[in-house]
């Protein structure tokens, strides 16, 4: 796995950010908030096979963080 910096929660602007990783038919990765209190996003937490690819793809989601 690379060094991608992940950017905080665009919900919660919470820094806890965790990649998880289990084996499922290979191994998959997600990135998520590690907040108990942050909503979990009605699209889901990025996750797939490529963990750089998934990595960018939590900086790049769509959305306003909270102010």
């Amino acid at each position: 796995m690379s060094k991608i910096k992940l950017l905080p929660c665009r919900f919660c602007k919470g820094i806890n950010i965790k990649v998880e990783t289990w084996s499922s038919g290979g191994r998959m990765y997600m990135v998520k908030c590690n907040n108990p209190d942050c909503p979990v996003p009605a699209e889901g937490f990025p996750k797939g096979k490529n963990p750089n690819k998934v990595m960018e793809e939590w900086n790049r989601r769509q959305g306003t963080l909270i102010s």
